[in-house]
């Protein structure tokens, strides 16, 4: 008998783990991510499997190893929902710091990976004292980002968007897991 086929990816797997910070119910971690809860399930058994979750009446929570992780990811990336002028106006907006990356190649690389995750578009920043566009001397104010994020000299900022938070957080994930192979090798 052949089940109902997978119908998540690794990069909700990571955006699971990265929104567990205290007990919560299936219930609630499907609104979160926006999936379907056997979608979500299925999820939550791939990471208890993998030791990274417990549970309890309270809820599904990060285990040991799971907060290590978690703990280990978050000192390297932040992601967060911004506004962002002058981007698409009617698209959600997510942003991505990641701290003093190792190296970043083409901009259009990272780019092209938001875009096939589920982003509309994505804009690659770099800080110099000032975020500017990666490959580029073109000056654009992006103070919101920078007042967002604590940014220190070569870090970079990731902004994806899309119609749903959840695709933004896509692209972004996607684009930073291209950065950071270790992101994509959680289950591993």
């Amino acid at each position: 008998m052949v089940g109902n086929l997978s119908n998540f990816t690794k990069i909700d797997i990571l955006r699971c783990l990265l929104k567990v910070d205290k007990p919560l119910s299936r219930l609630e971690l499907s609104k979160i991510l926006d999936l379907g809860e056997g979608t979500t399930r299925a999820i939550l058994d791939v990471l208890k499997k993998n030791k990274l979750l417990d549970s309890n009446k309270q809820g599904h929570y990060l285990s040991a190893k799971g907060d290590a992780i978690v703990n280990k990811i978050k000192s390297n990336i932040q992601i967060k929902k911004v506004d962002l002028s002058g981007v698409p106006p009617n698209k959600k907006k997510v942003a991505l710091h990641i701290k003093n990356p190792k190296k970043i190649g083409k901009s259009y690389v990272l780019r092209d990976e938001a875009l096939k995750n589920g982003a509309d578009g994505a804009l690659i920043l770099r800080y110099d004292k000032k975020l500017r566009l990666y490959d580029s001397d073109y000056e654009q104010d992006f103070g919101e980002i920078e007042n967002k994020f604590n940014l220190a000299e070569n870090d970079v900022v990731i902004v994806a968007y899309a119609d749903s938070h959840k695709l933004a957080e896509h692209g972004v994930l996607a684009a930073a897991i291209n950065v950071d192979k270790s992101l994509g090798n959680i289950l591993e």
